[in-house]
């Protein structure tokens, strides 16, 4: 039984979205031939793949970015800019404006058209972002009603805390009649589920993979208590300052020494971490611009603690970002803060495999004292060992 994938973010393509896709190509190729239609990315294919089709695109976000890499925080914050990125991906806009372009669609449709004809392909797989992936597939299943069709969702296509889209009614509306075809919806949380409740009668989640257990005991040693953040910072989303009060607190009164104690950032964001840490001494800071995934990986095995930031509304829930599963992976304690009201999914998550500890940024006593305790049990051997249950993460190996 042959799968169509139709997505932009396929491997070779980095990042979360890139991952996710590749694992789903594996679990695709479990049941046949497994065909993928991508944009233009020179690389070395998925082994899961039969074959693998690249188009050229031509769009808002290659125009604005200049090599279509994703825009750092501070750019996406120009005026400009973020108008132009709240239209992006709004009906009616996004016939123009979407990423691959009105051109990459047409030969999209049309390649895959063939490619349904020629190799008796059951089921399409399209994912957001972009809407344009799923737009192909909503052609071809209205072209092909016997096609089986998995429209997967990444993002929240009507963000009520982002509020990153123009009229969101509409885009509700809209978004609505262009899944409504579709035979299942996916997910990548109970928490976004529950937002898209209504859009569709068949949602189901399916979690990111967890591509390994981590190992049965981790205790790095290291001459330095060392916090680590990879990846991108959200300014009015993400909050860390129960967690810099609570140290600077604790270096103030005497109980950590500030050259023990090592905060510790890789990405893109350099300079929101920096503003983010304003007044904790700056020799406790370890911070540079960016960084490669594979060290990305190394310095996560070898932190003291993971740090882990997520946010929540009133009945909005499950930001399970892939650094989740990145931290889950490789058995070392993680501190997550949800700036919110809280978060049981996440809390199930991390607590259910004893990976550590979740709070709400309202809880500066609890984490101040849940950060002495840790810092107290390294300084005597310079290590922190930390046992996660295996058992429990095995559900999310598939």
């Amino acid at each position: 039984m042959a799968t169509l994938m139709i997505t932009q973010r396929f491997p070779p393509h980095v990042g979360a979205a890139a991952r996710r896709l590749g694992h789903l190509a594996q679990v695709f190729a479990r049941e046949g031939e497994v065909f993928v239609i991508r944009s233009g990315t020179d690389g070395e294919d998925d082994p899961a793949v039969t074959e693998t089709f690249n188009l050229p695109t031509q769009d808002l976000r290659r125009l604005s970015a200049g090599t279509g890499s994703t825009l750092d925080t501070r750019k996406k914050q120009q005026p400009i800019l973020r108008i132009l990125l709240r239209l992006r991906q709004a009906y009616p806009f996004l016939y123009l404006t979407d990423d691959g372009g009105p051109a990459y669609r047409q030969k999209a449709f049309a390649l895959a058209v063939e490619l349904v004809e020629k190799n008796e392909v059951k089921t399409i797989y399209s994912s957001f972002r972009p809407w344009t992936d799923h737009l192909v597939a909503w052609r071809l299943k209205k072209k092909f009603p016997e096609l089986n069709w998995i429209a997967d969702f990444r993002d929240l296509p009507v963000d009520p805390v982002r509020a990153d889209v123009w009229f969101p009614a509409l885009q509700r509306w809209w978004g609505k009649r262009i899944i409504a075809d579709a035979t299942e919806v996916w997910t990548v949380s109970e928490g976004q589920k529950a937002q898209l409740t209504g859009w569709h009668p068949n949602l189901r989640v399916r979690y990111n993979s967890l591509f390994a257990l981590p190992p049965e005991r981790s205790a790095p040693a290291s001459d330095r208590f060392t916090i680590t953040y990879t990846g991108s910072l959200y300014p009015g989303l993400q909050n860390m300052d129960v967690m810099v009060r609570a140290l600077r607190e604790l270096i103030t009164e005497g109980r950590i020494s500030p050259y023990k104690v090592c905060l510790q950032y890789r990405g893109k964001d350099a300079e929101i971490f920096r503003s983010w840490t304003a007044g904790l001494p700056a020799h406790c800071l370890d911070v540079e611009t960016s960084i490669a995934p594979a060290t990305a990986q190394k310095m996560q095995h070898a932190a003291t603690i993971l740090l882990l930031l997520n946010w929540s509304a009133p009945g909005y829930y499950g930001v399970l970002t892939a650094k989740l599963w990145d931290y889950l992976a490789t058995g070392r304690p993680i501190l997550a803060l949800v700036n919110g009201p809280g978060d049981q999914e996440l809390n199930d998550i991390i607590l259910g495999a004893d990976a550590g500890a979740v709070f709400k940024t309202a809880e500066q006593g609890e984490v101040k004292a849940w950060l002495l305790a840790r810092f107290q049990h390294w300084k005597t051997e310079c290590t922190l060992p930390w046992e996660t249950n295996r058992e429990t993460l095995k559900r999310y190996l598939t």
